[in-house]
Parts: structure tokens; C-alpha cells; sequence
């Protein structure tokens, strides 16, 4: 198992409407936090890559090749979707990239995991121009949930008569 063949699968194993649905305040921890343990391999498939590569060049063409092996999966699954639904397919998977891809890489606790988000962006850019995806941590978008609007709790606002 080598991360140049295996990257594909921080985004092709996840529901994407399991995705949708949990990406809520009361939900997103728990979801993202199954779905970073189920990716605990390829997690490791950075670890490995990260500690046993000490040229900086080589290591950096195994970055590049794992990034590819995302990206290039993302473009054919987009590519061999109806026309009808590319766009929503294009947009589920940038959500899926934001929500947990994303956030998975950056949970590694590894100072390369910032290069590795920057590159699969780099080449996601590159495979869709239109897009314009940006990584976040986990504490930056589960903080992110709001608990009030205008002062008011939203337990508040929502609540059943």
C-alpha cells in the first residue's frame, strides 16, 4: 500500500449525504471524528511518508503523486456523472474536501500537513478552475457553528411551543 494509490480514498469513502447531514453543530464532531478513524491507514500512509523521506525532493513528488491520486479520482468521477448533475456532484465533493478531507489532513499534527493541503488545492484549482477551496482545521469549522444570532440562543429561537 503506498499514499500515491490510496489518497483517493479520503474522499470516495465518504456518504456524501451522511456528510451533509451531520455537518451540524450537534453532529459534525462525532462524524468527522468516525470518519478520521476509519481513514486511520492512510493517515498513516502520510506519517510514514513524512518520517521515512528525508530528501526533500523525493518526498515533495510522492506529495505531488498523492495529491494527484485524489484529484485525478475527484475529475473522473465528475467527468462520468450526468450532465445534469455534474454540478451538484462537482459541489458535494468540495463540501466533502472542506468538511473532512480537509480537516482529517490537518488533524495529522504534522508541520508537512499544510504543504500536502496546499498541493492537493494547487492541483484541484488546476482540475476545476472554477472552484475555490480552502482548508480549514477541525477546531476552525466545529467553532464555527453558531450558538446565537443577535444574542439570541438558537435553542431559543427554534424551540417548540
Amino acid at each position: 500500500m503506498s499514499i500515491e494509490n490510496e489518497t483517493h480514498r479520503l474522499l470516495s469513502e465518504i456518504d456524501t449525504r451522511a456528510g451533509l447531514k451531520n455537518f451540524r453543530k450537534r453532529r459534525y464532531e462525532d462524524f468527522f471524528l468516525n470518519y478520521r478513524s476509519s481513514m486511520r491507514d492512510v493517515y498513516e500512509l502520510f506519517n510514514t511518508l513524512y518520517r521515512e523521506t528525508e530528501d526533500k525532493e523525493e518526498r515533495d513528488d510522492k506529495m505531488n503523486a498523492a495529491a494527484l491520486d485524489l484529484v485525478k479520482w475527484a475529475q473522473n468521477t465528475y467527468e462520468s456523472t450526468g450532465w445534469f448533475n455534474r454540478e451538484q456532484k462537482l459541489i458535494d465533493m468540495q463540501c466533502m474536501m472542506v468538511f473532512y478531507v480537509f480537516p482529517g489532513i490537518l488533524s495529522n499534527a504534522n508541520e508537512e500537513d499544510r504543504l500536502m493541503t496546499d498541493i492537493i488545492i494547487a492541483q484541484w484549482k488546476s482540475a476545476f478552475p472554477k472552484s475555490n477551496i480552502n482548508a480549514a482545521t477541525f477546531e476552525e469549522i466545529n467553532g464555527g457553528f453558531k450558538d446565537s444570532i443577535f444574542g439570541m440562543a438558537l435553542a431559543d429561537i427554534f424551540k417548540k411551543k
